[in-house]
This record gives C-alpha cells, sequence and structure tokens, in this order.
C-alpha cells in the first residue's frame, strides 16, 4: 500500500498538479469520484514512465485512455501527444503513414481545445494557431486544409496574432508562385489581412504589416492589369463607396500604377479629400500623361493650400522641375523663386533658377543682353553650390556648368564700348530674367 501511494505522489508532482498528492481524490480534474480518480493518477504515472523510456507504442495507449477518463487532468498530456506522433510523422515511410500520424496530431489539438479552450494564455486562439504552424511543417503541400486551418486560427472572433497572419500570408504568396492560387486570391487575403491589422494593438502590428506588404508587393499579384479587373466592376457597381476607393487607390499604388483606371480612382478619391498632398499626385499624373496645362492646376492648387513651409517649398520646388522638364522656363523660374522666398538657404531652388535663365535666355533676349544674362545663371550657380551639401551628386554638375555658361559672359571689347568695368554693379534686363549682379569677362 505504502508503494502505491508513493508512487501516486510522484505521478502526481510529474505532471505539476497544484493540489496535494493527499486530496487528489478530491480533485474533479483526476475523474468523477475517488476510485476513479486514484485510476486515473495511475495511469498518468504509467504514461510518464513509458514516456520517458521512450515507449510510444505503450504511452499512447495510456495516452487516449486518459484524454477519455480525465481529459482535464493537465495539458502534458496534449503536448507530448503531439511530440510522440510528430516524431513517428518525422519517421513515416509513405505519405499515406504521415497523413495518419499527422491527423493524429490534429486530434490532440482539438482535444485541448475542448479541455483548454478557456485557458487565459494558452487557450483556443493560441491552439488553433499552433495547430495550423503544427501542419504547415509536417504537410505543406496540402494547400487547401492548410489555408482551412490558418483560417480558422484567424477567425475575427480570436485576438489577432500578427506573426501567425504574417506566415499564413507566406504560405500563399508561396501557393501562388506555384501557380496554387489566384492572383485573385492573393489579394482578397492580402485586403482581409491588412484590415485586421489595421485594428490590432500588438506592439508587433507595424512589423507584421511591413512583411506582409513586402510579401505582398514581391509576389507580382497586384500588378495593375490584375487589379483593375477584379476591382473596376466592384467600383462601378458602387462608385460612391469611399472605403472601396481607398483600397482600390492602396491596391494600385503597391503596383506602380498610372493607369486611367489609377488617375479616375485618384480624382474620384480627391473630390471627397481635397488635401494638397493628393493634388500633387494628380499632377505628378498628368505631367506623366504630358498634360502640362492639368499638371499644373492641380500643383498651384497644392502650393495654396499647403500650410507646412517645408512641405509647401517642395511643392514649388516639383512646380520648378515640372515646368523646367516641359521646357517652361519662365513658368519654372517663377516657382524657384517662390521656393527661395519661402527657403533662401534651399540650394536646389538656385540650380533650379540657374537652369531656367540658362534655358530661356535664347528666347527672353539677344545680343549683349542674353550675354549678362549669364552672369545670373552662375552667381545662381555658386549660391547653390554653397548651399548644396560638399557630397551632393548635384555639386560636380554644377562646377561644370559654371565653366560652361562663364564662357558665354562678354568679351572685354563689348564691355569697354558700353563703358563697363568688371566688378561694376549691373542690372540684367534680359526679357523677364532680370537682377543685381556684377559685371565680368571672358
Amino acid at each position: 500500500m505504502k508503494t502505491r501511494v508513493y508512487s501516486l505522489i510522484a505521478a502526481f508532482c510529474l505532471l505539476g498538479g497544484a493540489v496535494g498528492a493527499q486530496d487528489f481524490r478530491e480533485d474533479p480534474r483526476y475523474g468523477s469520484d475517488p476510485a476513479s480518480r486514484e485510476q486515473n493518477v495511475r495511469i498518468l504515472n504509467f504514461f510518464n514512465d513509458a514516456y520517458k523510456a521512450k515507449e510510444y507504442g505503450q504511452a499512447t495507449v495510456y495516452l487516449r485512455q486518459l484524454i477519455e477518463n480525465a481529459p482535464k487532468a493537465t495539458q502534458n498530456l496534449y503536448i507530448r501527444g503531439v511530440e510522440i506522433y510528430k516524431s513517428k510523422a518525422l519517421g513515416a515511410q509513405s505519405l499515406q503513414e504521415r497523413k495518419m500520424y499527422v491527423d493524429s496530431i490534429l486530434w490532440f489539438f482539438d482535444k485541448r481545445i475542448e479541455a483548454f479552450g478557456n485557458h487565459p494564455q494558452r487557450g483556443e486562439a493560441y491552439l488553433r494557431g499552433e495547430k495550423a504552424k503544427a501542419f504547415l511543417a509536417m504537410m505543406p503541400a496540402d494547400r487547401e486544409r492548410l489555408f482551412q486551418l490558418f483560417q480558422e486560427a484567424l477567425h475575427e472572433k480570436h485576438p489577432l496574432n500578427p506573426g501567425l497572419a504574417v506566415t499564413y500570408f507566406n504560405s500563399v504568396v508561396e501557393s501562388y508562385r506555384l501557380d496554387d492560387v489566384t492572383p485573385e486570391q492573393v489579394i482578397d487575403i492580402y485586403e482581409r489581412l491588412s484590415q485586421r491589422l489595421a485594428g490590432c494593438e500588438s506592439p508587433e502590428r507595424a512589423e507584421a504589416m511591413k512583411a506582409i506588404d513586402d510579401l505582398f508587393a514581391s509576389s507580382g499579384a497586384a500588378n495593375c492589369e490584375t487589379v483593375e479587373k477584379i476591382y473596376r466592376p466592384k467600383y462601378e457597381a458602387d462608385p460612391g463607396n469611399a472605403k472601396l476607393i481607398e483600397t482600390i487607390l492602396a491596391l494600385l499604388r503597391r503596383g506602380n500604377c498610372s493607369s486611367d483606371f489609377y488617375l479616375t480612382m485618384l480624382e474620384k478619391y480627391y473630390a471627397a479629400n481635397p488635401r494638397p498632398d493628393v493634388a500633387v499626385q494628380l499632377a505628378s499624373l498628368f505631367q506623366e500623361k504630358q498634360e502640362f496645362g492639368k499638371a499644373m492646376e492641380y500643383l498651384r492648387i497644392a502650393i495654396d493650400n499647403e500650410t507646412d513651409p517645408a512641405q509647401k517649398t517642395n511643392f514649388m520646388l516639383q512646380g520648378a522641375g515640372m515646368a523646367l522638364s516641359s521646357s517652361s522656363y519662365r513658368e519654372a523660374a517663377q516657382f524657384a523663386r517662390q521656393a527661395i522666398d519661402n527657403d533662401p538657404n534651399n540650394g536646389l531652388a538656385y540650380f533650379i533658377l540657374a537652369s531656367a535663365y540658362a534655358g530661356g535666355s535664347g528666347s527672353a533676349c539677344s545680343g549683349f543682353d542674353r550675354q549678362t544674362a549669364f552672369w545670373l545663371v552662375v552667381d545662381n550657380l555658386a549660391q547653390a553650390r554653397r548651399l548644396l551639401p560638399a557630397d551632393d551628386p548635384q555639386q560636380s554638375t554644377i562646377s561644370q556648368m559654371i565653366g560652361n555658361y562663364s564662357a558665354n559672359f562678354p568679351k572685354t571689347e563689348e564691355t569697354f564700348m558700353r563703358g563697363l568695368n568688371p566688378g561694376d554693379s549691373y542690372t540684367v534686363n534680359c526679357g523677364w530674367i532680370s537682377g543685381r549682379t556684377v559685371v565680368r569677362e571672358r
């Protein structure tokens, strides 16, 4: 009798019981009555001995008896059951045999959920996630069943596990690359996971969102044609759906799209959200389509309505660059001067202003006046060189430009005929190009 009691105490301690060995007969976790509790604790001892000796065949017999008769005795039953069948699955000689062992692993998870699904840390949500990951490790090729398990684990009734969401979406992308899922499925899953993550308060949320975004961007599923094919009918059926428009725009941006459909969505969005940054996006799109009038219209709206000085300067520089690229030199100079007024230490603004003066000098005036315009060109290039960082890539270009444009200065005889000496103050009046400078010769 003493040996049996010691054996029962050892079993109880090994399984981490929360009550003393002397009162296990009163603990309903081990059975419905004292006799069955004593019997089940004895079987616990036998199970532990068999498990430690790696006599898994006998251990599983005890294990199933315990799960049937004392399912809430301890979570270790299920943990060790999964370990046993993982070992069996890894040693399986055929796919059918592995599948049989994996089914047993899933059964242990299901029974653990039945018994401990309400556990505060390792309850149903946690266990369904572990169940899906175990299946992924054992049977990754069974995509249909795998996705079902992940969807159950990520069901909206459970708190979202960001890491599990990334693992699931990684499997989806891998399946897409193997032609096992369609682009529509990838996009749909990405959209749903993104929405869940957006409302998640976990500290891992930002990292998970980036990982999923990166996977989606690299998948190739969200190309412009596919997104339009899927979402144009949805938009046409519900053109006033603001949330749908935002979703479409986000997907089109991922694909770096500049299609007419993207332009339509952006204009629709701007109508409801007339923000300066959206106006600038529209300006860029119209510039790509070489509709410079519309581009400038939206850019001026952005500049007029932007309240942040630094952002306003950026918009002005964008306008200057846009005008410069379309050979609208006078307009480029106007934007550049506005940027300088807003930020006198912006080297790029001086560089663009010099480029605008140089490009427009041929049409603004001629003869000696045109030559004097290059004094202003070089002045602004010198200012740009002074203000831009020493390692800025534009520095070498600026030095070369100063040398080239200095070759256009008036000759000595031309300044002499006009009574001008090097270093004299001079006001340039070359059409729309004007400003104070000093006389120089070549």
